[in-house]
């Protein structure tokens, strides 16, 4: 005879801390000595960050069975603040598989968003798993490796190294300071709490933060995964890319080096795209958008600061996860706007073909779209692992 259960669905609170910690652990198989969620994610997981507070759990005889967390942040593009929550730890103890309870909890959280007037959400996943909860892979990196021989053919025998690379942690308040005020002067970046700012460069496993120094003169900072693979880099003159690469490649790395660069940082992926031995164009990472004339507007006027697009105005009608948007998208010189309209429009798409249409690499639907409003797309929604979850 089986014994029943009394299931309970709630939002969590600090009472439930360690057996949080321990659920997704357990279930995300970390042994809690070399590997644990405090060391992962930093960032969410101390407790003095109650995590537990951003958790939604399913309850069998008050014993945590499965959770989802949704943790909130800000982004600022060109100006614009835009609101997201990242999906993370999503778990179900091995026993409870097939229940539902994860779907339970994902609605939860996602309802609470679109009742919150969230802009955006994230996640890291499979596709076709959260697709069912309206997340679509989209975004857009560019993924450059070179080496060695690569310097040795794109810069003079002669050349003089300028950059020293210094590791920065949490007691280095100079240099996170000065990594602070860097980022945020950026055209887009993540809101970064000062206090927990170094939990945040650290984010996810084997993360080394590098101040770039030319001189004792702080010129920037980058952040080195796994030894070899640069997912972040911010410098005060973004001309010296190629510099900074090349030293840090023959001083740090000394072998094969990675770079991620969003699509927006045209800069980077220009100059990079000339001494790398190759390029690779890939997609991010799972979002859903709430918000669509929000933010298609912020995204739009970033897309317009690194390439040229055509003047035009269309009409789409978005069957969006939160709610119908028919809005009039114009670009008219500098002028961006994207407002509400009751205009008739043949453009329209369910939530998830709007996603892939705006954001994605590759959409069917963008060739059919008028020549002008194709130079828009894809806008370049991003983020970077130290705000992801």
């Amino acid at each position: 005879m089986s014994e029943e259960k009394n299931v309970l669905f709630t939002k969590g609170n600090d009472a439930y801390h360690d057996e949080l910690i321990d659920l997704i652990n357990y279930v995300f198989n970390m042994n809690g000595r070399e590997n644990d969620f405090y060391r992962l994610l930093p960032k969410l997981y101390k407790k003095e960050y109650h995590p537990s507070q951003f958790n939604y759990l399913a309850l069998e005889d008050n014993k945590i069975k499965a959770a989802v967390g949704s943790y909130p942040g800000e982004m600022y593009v060109c100006g614009s603040k835009l609101t997201y929550e990242g999906i993370g730890n999503v778990a179900v103890h091995p026993y409870c598989n097939s229940k539902g309870y994860m779907k339970i909890l994902m609605n939860q959280a996602v309802d609470a968003m679109i009742r919150n007037d969230v802009d955006f959400s994230s996640l890291a996943g499979r596709r076709n798993r959260y697709a069912y909860f309206s997340y679509e892979i989209v975004g857009r990196k560019y993924s450059f490796w070179l080496d060695e021989s690569n310097i040795k053919h794109n810069f003079r025998k002669d050349r003089k190294e300028r950059f020293q690379f210094v590791l920065v942690d949490e007691k280095n308040v100079i240099a996170l300071d000065e990594i602070a005020k860097l980022q945020n002067k950026q055209i887009t970046y993540y809101e970064r709490e000062d206090s927990k700012l170094f939990d945040y460069l650290k984010n996810w496993k084997d993360v080394d933060v590098y101040g770039i120094y030319e001189e004792n003169r702080f010129s920037g900072y980058l952040l080195c995964y796994n030894k070899n693979t640069i997912k972040e880099i911010q410098l005060t003159t973004k001309e010296d890319i190629q510099d900074v690469v090349a030293d840090f490649l023959n001083n740090v790395t000394k072998s094969g080096l990675t770079l991620e660069v969003p699509d927006y940082q045209r800069y980077y992926v220009d100059s990079l795209s000339k001494i790398a031995e190759s390029v690779s164009i890939q997609d991010k990472e799972n979002f859903s958008v709430f918000n669509y004339g929000k933010v298609i507007e912020a995204f739009l006027k970033l897309k317009a600061k690194t390439d040229p697009i055509a003047d035009g105005e269309i009409v789409f009608n978005i069957h969006g996860k939160k709610k119908d948007e028919k809005l009039l998208i114009s670009v008219k010189g500098e002028t961006i706007t994207v407002k509400p309209t009751e205009q008739e429009t043949t453009y329209e798409y369910a939530h998830l073909e709007a996603m892939q249409l705006l954001f994605g690499n590759y959409s069917p639907l963008r060739t059919k779209l008028p020549i002008e409003v194709q130079s828009w797309l894809p806008l370049p929604l991003y983020i970077f692992p130290a705000d992801e979850v």
